[in-house]
């Protein structure tokens, strides 16, 4: 059986599948049952220290202060989240947590937002004597309430990584930080001494992965457009993150909806998943088959621990300069092949090609050489996979640092 554990600093945990900070983890009760499907571990609802609690909360929200709640829509494969604050502010949760901590088998890690610097180390140190054994600091969240503050939801790699260092400094257990969609961002808080780095949302994608050949489904690493568009975004972001550094210890967050994402995330580079929405629209029971199906795949693809399989996918992708840089040398080259045998003679190939370049002839479907641009459309939507593209191997180079 595989060994799924990894490690948040000197934190273990029993499996890399986490519990986001969100709607499930807001109270008490919904962690008593989240505790009892055993994820690797689950993200207290972000708050802040009182004085800044009503600092945010008050002249934003007067008509719900100080009891704020989760607003959001269920559609038809998603959420759509307006988010507000914890309804405690964190002195609530390190009254709790002292109390009840020692009750839980999940590690129960804390997270902290605040306006100011100061308010960083205030929450940190508060929540450590509680009896956290980590937190995860909160620099991601797209609130409006956070805007006007320096110190909130920041972009600027200089205030990231000076929170971090002050952070560091005050406490001893690990600290991670949740940061802004920009690799900048995330290298100045690996510097700065977090422990992991939490990747919020992102506005460019990636190609999801076979999971049976290791190989990207798509021949670029940048700008496919998909289903799962959350997860993708997600990808994207591991292929600019995971190269900078080897031992950095990533948090994937976005689109989690099978062990099969979990599997993909962790071949992007990441170090563990953390995810929330699937378990607001399935329930906190699909924790199980999470953990359940990634140790069945690794243990059908010989992988021992996470390490063998973290980042396997970078090497095969093609970042999107190199995919320009190589027009040149894969024009009339990297072009789609029909196998007969295969081939139903539908014609959906003919139907989806914008440069006519394949025809159904007498039931089975030819390629014209010169006309065909190597897309790859074909091949996507054949539905008895009888197309291939001929030397699409052209088309692999080494990732760069994005």
């Amino acid at each position: 059986m595989a060994n799924l554990k990894t490690k948040l600093g000197s934190l273990t945990l029993e499996n890399p599948v986490i519990v986001s900070s969100g709607y499930v983890t807001e109270t008490p009760e919904v962690l008593r049952r989240g505790d009892s499907f055993s994820p690797g571990a689950m993200i207290l609802k972000s708050s802040l220290v009182e004085e800044e609690y009503s600092k945010v909360v008050k002249p934003y929200a007067p008509h719900r202060y100080p009891s704020t709640r989760f607003a959001f829509t269920a559609c038809e494969d998603g959420l759509m989240v307006g988010a507000t604050m914890s309804p405690f502010p964190l002195e609530w949760w390190a009254e709790w947590l002292a109390k009840n901590i020692r009750s839980f088998r999940t590690p129960l890690i804390a997270s902290v937002a605040a306006v100011s610097l100061e308010g960083y180390v205030r929450g940190a140190k508060l929540m450590e004597q509680a009896g956290a054994p980590a937190l995860e600091l909160l620099l991601a969240c797209p609130a409006p309430y956070f805007r006007p503050f320096k110190y909130s939801m920041s972009s600027d790699p200089k205030v990231t990584a000076e929170i971090c260092l002050a952070v560091k400094a005050a406490v001893k257990i690990p600290v991670g930080a949740k940061i802004a969609p920009l690799s900048v961002v995330a290298r100045a808080a690996h510097q700065a001494g977090a422990d992991w780095v939490t990747l919020g949302g992102v506005n460019l994608s990636a190609p999801g992965i076979d999971l049976d050949t290791l190989e990207p489904k798509q021949p670029s690493a940048i700008s496919f457009h998909g289903s799962k568009v959350n997860k993708y975004m997600t990808l994207r972001y591991l292929v600019s993150v995971a190269s900078f550094s080897k031992t950095a210890h990533i948090s994937a967050h976005g689109g989690i909806q099978d062990w099969g994402d979990v599997a993909e995330c962790i071949l992007y580079g990441a170090s563990s998943v953390q995810a929330h929405s699937i378990f607001m629209m399935k329930g906190l029971s699909v924790i199980q088959p999470l953990k359940r199906g990634l140790n069945d795949y690794m243990d059908k693809k010989g992988f021992a621990s996470l390490d063998d399989m973290k980042g396997l996918i970078l090497p095969k992708l093609t970042p999107f300069n190199d995919m320009l840089a190589a027009y040149g040398d894969t024009k009339g080259k990297v072009i789609a092949r029909v196998s007969e045998e295969l081939c139903n003679g539908c014609g959906v190939c003919e139907d989806v090609c914008a440069f006519d370049a394949i025809h159904v002839i007498n039931g089975i479907a030819q390629g014209l050489k010169g006309s065909c641009e190597g897309c790859n459309l074909c091949v996507a939507d054949c539905p008895t996979k009888a197309i291939s593209l001929d030397n699409a191997a052209m088309l692999k180079r080494p990732v760069v640092k994005v």
